[in-house]
């Protein structure tokens, strides 16, 4: 294991970047790779999202973000949207990017959907500060071959 979150953040967004995805989209994948990371999370997830920058995660949960936050403020807080199948595994760490605190947010398995839902308290802030963590090397190193390999 190394890397400290800034690393692992700036190589995230880089690999994405090399990818050809847009910079704000990178740059939001980079953030959530750290919450992923920081909370267990699959590893492989990341790099399968880097993979098809046209069927990309990286590319519909930033959009399902701004739709949910606009569903909290309208809905009293508790929000469950549809994910595409190739996104359920990044959801909840996108989600933690919300810039609302998060009472609760999962996964939930209906019939043969994967939905995101989410319990808001939109008069709360989230937390702005980034978890410190420490990166897998295989998930470092494949990064950095993304990030390089197209620069």
């Amino acid at each position: 294991m190394k890397s400290i979150t800034l690393d692992l953040q700036t190589l995230a967004t880089r690999a994405a970047r090399a990818r050809g995805f847009e910079k704000p989209q990178a740059e939001t994948f980079g953030r959530a790779a750290v919450r992923h990371v920081a909370e267990g999370r699959n590893c492989e997830a990341l790099l399968s999202a880097l993979r098809d920058p046209d069927d990309s995660p990286i590319l519909r949960l930033p959009l399902m973000l701004r739709d949910l936050l606009a569903a909290c403020a309208v809905l009293d807080g508790t929000v469950e949207m549809t994910l595409n199948q190739k996104d359920a595994d990044l959801a909840k760490s996108y989600a933690q990017l919300l810039p609302v605190h998060l009472d609760e947010f999962e996964v939930v398995h209906r019939a043969d959907l994967r939905r995101l839902r989410i319990v808001a308290d939109t008069t709360r802030p989230a937390s702005a500060e980034m978890p410190q963590v420490s990166a897998p090397d295989a998930l470092i190193e494949s990064l950095r071959r993304m990030a390089t390999r197209s620069m």
